[in-house]
């Protein structure tokens, strides 16, 4: 989904979104586009998920200060640091793993007690992924900060439902796991 008070952005959008017409009644693709359309449903849930996105967003940012502050105290791992005059909406609570720990063994663990990471969207580092490597003619060790932030970053559950009594116990599991790794 798409929001703009932008009419460019928002004339752009209609033709990216619907193969690259030059609109809906043409056959002309004058921009390399994909079907992007909503189907109807997707588009009644969107809208009512919309009126609810303050509620959803003040949720998950109650669940990140906690991890942050709980975080903090556990040796190995330090939160994204937040930043006062931004709204994070949390799609992803990210937190970062001392150099040396192996990050697929700690989150293997986490899995075995209940916990688990996603966020695999930022391993491989894009300039890693085949098609960029093959593309752009990029390897291992072209951007090492990049390569070492992937390799160390995680992301904890979060979602908008998300209590803080289920917060407490991954934080629980992460500390236990990093004590034991």
């Amino acid at each position: 989904m798409i929001t703009t008070d932008n009419e460019d952005i928002a004339a752009q959008a209609l033709v990216f979104r619907d193969q690259g017409k030059e609109s809906f009644y043409s056959s002309r693709i004058v921009k390399l586009g994909y079907n992007w359309r909503m189907t109807e449903i997707s588009a009644a849930i969107g809208l009512v998920q919309l009126k609810r996105l303050p509620e959803m967003i003040a949720k998950r940012n109650k669940i990140a200060e906690y991890y942050d502050r709980e975080l903090n105290a556990i040796k190995g791992i330090k939160p994204l640091k937040r930043f006062s005059k931004v709204v994070n909406n949390y799609y992803k609570y990210t937190a970062f793993l001392k150099a040396g720990i192996n990050r697929d063994e700690f989150k293997r663990r986490l899995s075995e007690e209940g916990v688990n990471c996603g966020g695999e969207v930022y391993w491989p580092p894009l300039h890693l992924q085949p098609v960029y490597e093959k593309l752009l003619r990029r390897k291992e060790g072209d951007f090492p900060v990049a390569e070492d932030v992937c390799r160390r970053m995680v992301c904890l559950p979060m979602f908008s439902q998300m209590t803080e009594d289920e917060a407490s116990y991954v934080v629980k599991k992460v500390d236990e796991v990093l004590h034991s790794l």
